[in-house]
């Protein structure tokens, strides 16, 4: 421990005496090992399994039912109204969801502020809850399908009655009165696997959710991609016609029930074609969350490509770094030849050498946080898909720390090699 402490004030000697040096070489690192965290920051958000607990048991529904002749393989993840009751109406998995998402304005009825706030509304079914392990502050979920009842985010809460347990207030959406049953805590899922189609995978949590047959009856917009193969005059006038713009996830906890609801899709797409409705070449279709993701491609190829860039860049941060230490080194050969001569072992050298790279490596770790911070927050600005994609969050701080430990002592190595391999008589002569 005397030792460590002997090289430790030695390595803070050499760095005031040679500051200005030492600032380019930790500053260099520091960018480096900056836009490198800042990239895997973004990698990670989209990349990361949004529900782990059961990401594995959650699984999409596609179905290969088409209204007319001839369809093409590929199949259509949305499906219409008739098909998701008929897949609500299973008795094989734990939780069944179906939805839709629409856009309204809303405000609290009993205020005088007349301004209206925009809102994302999540039209669904109650499984819903339960299926996302969605938390709430206060209250729950509505009990009738046609039930003019809500559940607010926690943002629109705070945006609308000022925060606090607004469960029995009643908000008025779109011009129509709607009783607030529960308000759920602040919850993000990222990516948003239940709807990552129309680039929304990043998109913060939804404002409101409501029953989806109210949202229907209520007219609430279609605001998803959706098709029909028939005229539809409006939302609720897609009941009993072929508009496709519902999706389904169902929870199912066991291979048998996973089994089970196969066959009953398709049991059902069987009926359907004996209805008259046509089949696609691929079959139905259950992805779980982590497959659905890839599916859908949520991990943009790009950013893996600029990962891969950032590494090179990282290489080049490091290379030139070293450069620095060896012509540091190649100055101080003189002292390093004094202290040799009068009994510091090659090892000792070597020694306050490690010493000194770990101070370096904390000095930029802490700069390297800071860009990699300012990098991430360029990067959203520039492009406003990634807005909510990312973060730094504490595992990320200690990845960087130990990069940028890494890298500080990877660019120390061959300088300090060489300096030790340096014969005593030359540099003495």
């Amino acid at each position: 421990m005397e030792m460590f402490n002997y090289y430790l004030k030695l390595s803070v000697r050499n760095l005031k005496r040679n500051r200005l040096f030492f600032i380019l070489m930790i500053s260099t690192l520091a960018v480096g090992v900056g836009v490198f965290l800042a990239n895997i920051a973004i990698i990670k958000s989209m990349a990361n399994d949004p529900i782990p607990q059961k990401s594995d048991r959650i699984f999409n529904v596609t179905l290969n039912i088409w209204p007319n002749e001839n369809p093409d393989a590929r199949l259509r993840e949305t499906m219409r109204y008739d098909d998701a009751m008929h897949i609500l109406k299973n008795d094989i998995a734990t939780n069944t969801l179906v939805h839709y998402q629409s856009k309204v304005y809303t405000r609290d009825i009993n205020s005088d502020n007349l301004s209206r706030y925009p809102a994302v509304v999540r039209a669904t079914t109650p499984d819903f809850f339960p299926m996302m392990d969605a938390p709430f502050a206060f209250g729950g979920a509505w009990k009738e399908d046609h039930a003019k009842q809500v559940v607010i985010g926690d943002s629109l809460n705070q945006q609308v009655f000022n925060g606090g347990d607004s469960v029995g207030k009643t908000i008025e959406i779109d011009g129509k009165s709607f009783e607030v049953v529960g308000v759920l805590k602040p919850w993000v899922v990222k990516p948003m696997f239940y709807h990552v189609t129309g680039t929304q995978a990043f998109n913060i949590s939804d404002d409101i959710f409501a029953p989806i047959e109210t949202a229907m009856d209520s007219e609430w917009a279609i605001n998803v991609q959706s098709s029909a193969t028939e005229r539809i005059n409006s939302v609720s006038d897609n009941r009993g016609k072929n508009g496709f713009f519902i999706q389904s996830f169902v929870q199912l906890d066991t291979p048998h029930q996973k089994l089970a609801m196969q066959q009953y899709l398709d049991n059902y797409s069987q009926h359907r074609k004996e209805q008259g409705d046509f089949l696609r070449a691929n079959d139905n279709r259950l992805l779980d969350v982590n497959q659905w993701l890839e599916h859908h491609n949520v991990v943009d190829e790009r950013m893996l490509a600029f990962a891969i860039a950032t590494s090179l860049f990282l290489a080049v941060c490091i290379f030139n770094a070293s450069s620095l230490l060896l012509a540091r080194y190649h100055s101080a050969r003189f002292e390093t030849g004094l202290r040799r001569a009068i009994g510091a072992r090659i090892k000792d050298i070597f020694y306050q050498g490690l010493v000194e790279s770990m101070i370096i490596g904390l000095c930029c770790a802490a700069l390297a946080l800071v860009f990699g911070w300012v990098f991430l927050n360029i990067s959203m600005s520039l492009f406003p898909k990634l807005q909510y994609t990312s973060d730094i969050d504490a595992s990320l701080i200690i990845f960087g720390v130990i990069i940028a430990l890494s890298t500080s002592f990877i660019s120390m190595i061959y300088p300090l090699i060489r300096s030790c391999q340096t014969s005593l008589s030359t540099t003495l002569k």
